[in-house]
């Protein structure tokens, strides 16, 4: 859930039982990194409100893709599951949430293994554990202002492929941990039946092939990163355009573009759409 989404839920908060109660969301996009394939994605989430707090659900699939050589990190599929929940005091929106994935990687050609076939079955895990705090800061009638922070860990698998002067080609599967920060702010004009928002942070991580933040709240959670880079901290800033349209009292379209700057293993770029209902 974005800012955005956020700004919404305190909104359209149900008031008492009613068929607003829950709210499932299915989205798919694809993420890009500068010089490296694009990487689909798909989720799917599921909210039950429960007077001022909501327990939450969801799904993803990320289809890693690239062709990496001996000693590169080595590209995962991924699935992960997300369960969560948040609660609304006056206009400050707490949400917390626990990850859990499994990663299939994908073993270098022999054309970028020296010739040698990678027979690699191995596969990994991933743990993350967040939230985030957004304050609703309406600004007249029509637009609203969501400064928001948030902090992660995540503990991910990767690994990568050596080959050694006799024998066959060793992957050596590396465990990942790191802390993720990011402070930024949403800003979003709502009118009757649609709205269109812009979306600006900054992102500090303490080991950016740590980093997932799929799972978590904001909208730069659609900013994964495709292939681990080294286990170095790293700062970036991240700027985006976030836009709905109200199809019916129930049924929403929502849109979101993500780009970083200044992220060291390349800029990456987030585009993803999806429908949302509330019953």
């Amino acid at each position: 859930m974005s800012p955005r989404h956020l700004v919404w839920a305190i909104a359209l908060w149900p008031a008492s039982a009613s068929a607003a109660d829950w709210s499932l969301s299915l989205s798919g996009g694809i993420a890009t990194l500068a010089g490296e394939d694009g990487q689909p994605f798909v989720s799917l989430s599921l909210y039950r409100y429960i007077g001022a707090g909501y327990v939450r659900a969801g799904a993803a699939w990320f289809d890693g893709q690239g062709e990496p050589g001996l000693a590169e990190p080595l590209p995962a599929q991924t699935r992960q599951f997300t369960i969560g929940g948040g609660y609304q005091t006056g206009r400050v929106l707490f949400d917390l949430y626990a990850t859990l994935g499994n990663r299939d990687f994908t073993p270098p050609a022999p054309a970028r293994a020296a010739g040698r076939v990678v027979r690699v079955e191995t596969d990994g895990s991933l743990f993350t554990l967040g939230g985030s705090a957004t304050w609703d800061a309406p600004v007249g009638e029509d637009w609203t202002v969501a400064p928001f922070l948030a902090l992660s860990y995540s503990a991910v698998d990767t690994a990568r492929t050596t080959a050694p002067a006799v024998g066959d080609p060793v992957v050596e599967e590396i465990r990942q941990n790191g802390v993720t920060g990011i402070a930024g702010v949403s800003a979003e004009r709502i009118w009757r039946g649609g709205s269109l928002g812009a979306y600006f942070a900054g992102a500090a991580t303490s080991n950016r092939s740590a980093v997932n933040r799929q799972g978590s709240g904001l909208a730069a959670s659609r900013t994964p990163q495709l292939i681990p880079a080294d286990d170095d901290g790293d700062l970036w800033a991240e700027f985006g355009l976030t836009g709905s349209i109200q199809l019916s009292a129930s049924v929403s379209l929502d849109a979101l573009v993500v780009r970083t700057a200044g992220f060291s293993p390349g800029e990456t770029t987030s585009a993803s759409a999806g429908v949302r209902v509330r019953f």
